[in-house]
């Protein structure tokens, strides 16, 4: 008896210390790392950052910078934090700047930009009355998800409002120090500007003052992707999250690039984060590739392998001082990017189509929110409209004769009929330019079967087709998951333009359902009807110019969406 209470004992034990661990891994990464941005592009990426609090003792202020960064320099946890205030602007109680500048910038054009603020936040201030024991002075908290920002050249700020990433205050393994991280697109707010280099002030950003458990940092961070045609080109993918890394490492997978086929391969990655203390090592960014046997440790000159976040802003291998105020030791605020060393393609070779970013710790805890990973990839190049006409009709004349080789049946005759009108679409609507993969197609198929090249026109793909059509005509429906019209119609009453289609459907009640769908998966969507062939369009966006379409296309609806997506011309 006592054997058998001991065995039941032993297994409730066993489950309760796996649903611990477990708990606390999914504590540690606390909102999942999601792609934000994903796109190929000729040019690069860069950023500009700063922090937004710093030490106040003595006769030294918050706005003059704090240079210490030998064993000398304390920690933030040991400082009374105040808010650096740059601006001399009463509307504003915390202000710092970073100025962008590049190479040849008359060459370049900014393509994207994405702000970030993250701090720790668990009241307006606070103080420590005795060891390991703080107190509330101002007990407040307030909305943290707006901010103020001045532009180069501007005179006035511009209120940002941004999308919160993640909140600690009522996380049981963040809520000590509560901290935050908020993300705001402002690259149509930047495209508006007369320039976008100069100097960027940032205000406004929401921070406990004095000192809480853990210390007190924060900074703000703009991640910015530009064009150069003089440049090779580049896959680059941002993600964001939020991830506590204390006793778990959290692993980061990037996918959708394809590297160079010869020759070395370059690759960069950004980074920014909390709590990523000088003096205290331990913290660690791993990287491996697909085809990768092992985890390798990142470093540079100013990154050490063992202590990757130690309270600094750099780009390679050179601080980022153009910064007001430009302290070295920015006391708890890391953003950097740092080109990974790939001697002989060691780390990353060639051919690879994905790698995985592992975070980890074996001392500090510091908070992870940005990470973007940029790569050298195999360069386009055009097909002509015959090629790919003859890809897709050697498709059809297959699917064709599999469906002559079975017996006459009513989904048969279906199936056939839809071959016909896929047929006659793709003659009469082939474009005059389509991207194929020079370094990755062996022949003609490839147009067509390659996912990462995708062909901006109804494929067909009979696989689908099949299963589609049997269900469908089982129901007494009929749902189509192409357009068998042309890729440019003429509509009463619509709005010329470029729109990104995702479904066609006959029925109403399978569009409205399928809209549903992508609403789940935070894609946003609505529908058009053609009274000509009486089907719905189910389309995610719409552009005024095909470039601007196309762009949004190439980048997978910005990585949010990877399944089949064409582009229709309405009303030309």
């Amino acid at each position: 008896m006592f054997s058998k209470f001991t065995k039941i004992n032993q297994s409730v034990f066993i489950v309760i210390l796996f649903l611990i661990t477990y708990l606390n891994v999914l504590a540690q990464e606390a909102k999942p790392f999601k792609v934000r941005y994903q796109g190929r592009v000729n040019g690069g990426m860069t950023l500009i950052a700063n922090n937004i609090v710093n030490r106040e003792e003595g006769g030294d202020v918050a706005n003059s910078p704090y240079n210490e960064t030998t064993n000398r320099g304390k920690l933030n946890d040991e400082f009374e934090m105040k808010y650096i205030d740059i601006d001399n602007d009463n509307a504003t109680f915390s202000s710092s700047s970073a100025t962008l500048s590049l190479e040849n910038q008359s060459t370049k054009k900014i393509v994207y930009a994405g702000l970030y603020w993250s701090a720790t936040y668990l009241y307006n201030s606070g103080k420590l009355v005795k060891k390991e024991k703080f107190k509330a002075i101002d007990n407040k908290r307030e909305a943290f998800d707006q901010i103020k920002i001045k532009l180069p050249n501007q005179e006035n700020y511009s209120n940002v409002s941004g999308e919160l990433i993640f909140d600690g205050i009522n996380t049981p393994n963040f809520k000590e120090s509560a901290p935050y991280a908020i993300y705001a697109d402002i690259t149509q707010l930047i495209l508006k500007n007369e320039t976008p280099f100069g100097t960027y002030t940032v205000a406004n950003v929401k921070v406990t003052q004095g000192k809480i458990s853990g210390g007190v940092s924060a900074g703000w961070t703009i991640f910015f992707i530009y064009e150069d045609s003089s440049m090779k080109g580049k896959f680059i993918t941002t993600y964001d999250g939020f991830a506590g890394i204390q006793d778990h490492p959290v692993d980061i997978k990037f996918s959708g690039f394809q590297t160079v086929a010869q020759g070395k391969v370059n690759a960069k990655i950004a980074c920014a984060a909390l709590e990523g203390d000088l003096k205290l090592k331990g913290d660690q960014l791993l990287f491996k590739a697909s085809d990768g046997d092992k985890f390798i440790q990142l470093s540079n000159s100013l990154h050490d392998k063992t202590n990757i976040f130690n309270s600094s802003i750099t780009i390679d291998d050179t601080v980022f001082d153009k910064r007001i105020p430009n302290s070295k030791n920015t006391l708890g605020y890391d953003s950097f990017i740092m080109t990974i060393d790939n001697p002989n393609n060691s780390v990353i070779g060639n051919n690879t189509n994905g790698a995985t970013v592992r975070l980890k710790t074996t001392d500090e805890r510091y908070f992870m929110f940005f990470n973007a990973f940029e790569v050298e990839d195999v360069k386009p190049v055009e097909a002509t409209t015959d090629a790919i006409k003859e890809v897709v009709q050697n498709k059809i004349e297959s699917t064709n004769k599999q469906l002559s080789s079975s017996k006459t049946t009513e989904s048969n005759k279906a199936e056939k009929e839809v071959a016909l009108q896929e047929e006659k679409s793709i003659n009469k609507s082939a474009p005059q330019k389509q991207i194929i993969n020079k370094e990755t197609s062996n022949s003609k198929s490839d147009i067509v079967s390659n996912s990462k090249n995708k062909v901006k026109q109804p494929v067909i793909d009979t696989k689908k087709a099949k299963t589609n059509l049997s269900n469908s005509i089982n129901k007494k429906q009929f749902i189509r998951k192409k357009a068998i019209d042309s890729p440019s119609v003429s509509l009463p009453n619509r709005k010329k333009g470029y729109y990104i289609v995702a479904n066609v459907f006959a029925k109403k009640s399978n569009t409205v359902r399928f809209i549903k769908s992508l609403k789940a998966k935070n894609i946003k969507a609505t529908y058009f009807f053609n009274p000509i062939n009486r089907y719905h369009y189910v389309y995610i966006s719409s552009y005024d110019t095909f470039e601007e379409a196309s762009k949004v296309y190439d980048a997978n609806i910005n990585g949010t969406y990877f399944e089949p997506l064409w582009i229709l011309t309405v009303n030309e």
